[in-house]
């Protein structure tokens, strides 16, 4: 299908549609700054006790969070050995770790600097493509949707990430995420966000409003300090489920995605088992119908993994319960291009 076409059919089942993005929206928009073959180049290693490049070549992939996946599970199988190297083990572990701080630290150094560095027109192609959605879930640490959010553009958007001011604080240069009353929240960040820190009895959103500063030059100046942000970074979907359970904002957001109702729109994300916690949130879910973006040929390996994978959803749902799954052109989309409107076919 058309996006348009898609829009259509979502129309005929039911009139609730929610939005879940992966990477494929932000490299849309900056390719050079979310790409995970810029961010290998980019990213310094200087803490592995390896070198980098053949790290991932042995991998054969320059994606952070799979070879982070790789080190965890020869952590915890060389750990069954008596091998000569005792400490093997825990060189793994801080491998995995000093990975993890790394694609922190690149995000936040590739980023782009501040809010203008997206052109207007961009803006609104974006807020085009997210008006169609109730809720908006992102699995992207990136300010990109945030950015798009909040601009004073059309056509509007009703958006709300949860955060207020700080009731103990309400001058506080920060604002929190309201534990008590998030029932309006309708823009959930999965993994976290690199705008986003602990601040341990709370959640603190840094803003450009209450500083004055630029929010990447906030984020990367408490990287320089040590201080990292609330990003999930985990190799495998084991450990990614066991922090988003751990912290009552994700666990909110996972919860919030398995009661919604209606159809998923899924664009730019491959389905892949990394985030299985997430699959499992859609086969477990209430929705009627997903939808996922194939870019490029539909006939590619890669587009052939994702409908296996859409196909494997469908099929744990239970009878009573069916899932209807479609496809759609990621490119008719026209999320960041500035294409006009997508077409409603005449009924």
């Amino acid at each position: 299908m058309t996006f348009g076409e898609a829009l259509e059919a979502s129309e005929g089942i039911h009139n609730k549609r929610h939005l879940l993005l992966g990477n494929g929206f932000s490299i849309a928009c900056r390719p050079d700054c979310f790409n995970y073959g810029a961010l290998l180049e980019e990213a310094d290693f200087s803490g592995l006790s390896v070198e980098a490049q053949a790290l991932f070549a042995s991998v054969e992939t320059s994606d952070f969070e799979a070879v982070i996946a790789t080190l965890l599970a020869a952590e915890k199988i060389v750990g069954l050995y008596a091998i000569a190297d005792p400490d093997l083990s825990a060189r793994l572990r801080t491998d995995a770790d000093c990975l993890r701080d790394a694609l922190a630290d690149v995000l936040a150094s590739t980023h782009p600097d501040n809010v203008g560095s997206i052109e207007e027109w961009e803006y609104q192609s974006a807020r085009g493509f997210l008006q169609h959605f109730g809720h908006i879930f992102t699995l992207n640490y990136d300010l990109l949707l945030y950015w798009a959010l909040i601009q004073d553009l059309e056509p509007a958007i009703t958006n709300d990430d949860g955060f207020r001011a700080d009731e103990n604080d309400p001058d506080a240069v920060y604002v929190v995420w309201n534990h008590f009353q998030p029932y309006d929240q309708n823009v959930y960040y999965l993994h976290g966000g690199l705008h986003l820190f602990d601040g341990g009895s709370y959640l603190k959103k840094v803003t450009w409003k209450r500083t004055g500063v630029p929010i990447v030059d906030q984020i990367r100046a408490a990287l320089d300090e040590g201080e990292y942000p609330l990003v999930v970074t985990e190799g495998t979907t084991e450990e990614k489920l066991r922090k988003v359970q751990h912290h009552a904002y994700m666990a909110r957001g996972l919860r919030s995605l398995v009661s919604c109702q209606g159809s998923l729109f899924v664009y730019g994300h491959s389905l892949a088992g990394n985030d299985a916690h997430i699959l499992r949130g859609i086969s477990k879910g209430k929705f009627k119908a997903l939808f996922v973006s194939l870019y490029g040929d539909p006939a590619s390996n890669e587009n052939r993994l994702i409908r296996e994978r859409a196909a494997l959803l469908a099929a744990d749902r239970p009878r009573t319960r069916p899932l209807e799954v479609f496809f759609y052109d990621a490119a008719t989309a026209h999320v960041w291009d500035g294409a006009p409107e997508p077409e409603r076919r005449e009924a």
